[in-house]
């Protein structure tokens, strides 16, 4: 059973961070122009359910009909970095749900994030793909009602747009999608899942 896992690989990604907590009490580095970057953060986020498929969120199409939400807070630590043009991150996050649903979340993951845009003088930007599990306490009902199907544990889509002013380097508001699936079926046959269009903030240290 896919279920089994799940235990394993939030374990996984809990020695993971552990294990690279001593190089980070080493200091944050600076990227080739001089500038510091910070290897750990912490992000607030919280919004919204919106019905329909990832796609209809992205092209703007998903609604917003029933009383549910989210909030969340993520710990990331930078593993590895590519010069100044990607990242390699891992995350945690815990998640709790209001209105229709009122279970937890707990998520791990693995982020890669794409860093420079050509107006990073004006407005720092990134953008983060990160891959992982998700396991709710109790089946979403959310989920139930669009799919007629659901399962505790599924895969775990984020991404996640930063925007931070360069005087303020430790702070960027997000605006992260929480995206929860089965993959067409690959977890316990669950071929759904749920969205969350959310906004945040994210203080790097």
């Amino acid at each position: 059973m896919v279920s089994d896992s799940y235990p394993r690989f939030l374990l996984f990604v809990l020695v993971l961070t552990v294990y690279s907590a001593p190089n980070a009490l080493a200091g944050n580095s600076e990227t080739e122009s001089g500038e510091v970057h910070y290897k750990w953060a912490l992000t607030l986020y919280g919004g919204p359910h919106a019905q329909e498929t990832i796609g209809d969120v992205f092209s703007f199409q998903a609604t917003f009909p029933d009383d549910t939400y989210i909030v969340a807070v993520g710990l990331s630590r930078e593993l590895w970095r590519y010069k100044n043009w990607f990242a390699l991150e891992v995350e945690g996050q815990v998640g709790k749900h209001f209105g229709e649903m009122d279970h937890w979340e707990f998520n791990g993951l693995l982020d890669i994030r794409w860093l420079p845009f050509p107006w990073d003088k004006y407005v720092e930007t990134s953008l983060a793909l990160g891959e992982g599990l998700s396991c709710a306490t109790e089946i979403p009902e959310v989920e139930l009602a669009d799919y007629e199907e659901g399962q505790r544990l599924l895969n775990y889509l984020l991404f996640e747009l930063t925007l931070g002013l360069p005087k303020y380097r430790r702070w960027d508001v997000v605006i992260p999608v929480h995206h929860r699936s089965g993959i067409f079926g690959l977890f316990g046959g669950v071929h759904g899942g749920a969205n969350f269009v959310t906004g945040g903030i994210k203080y790097k240290f």
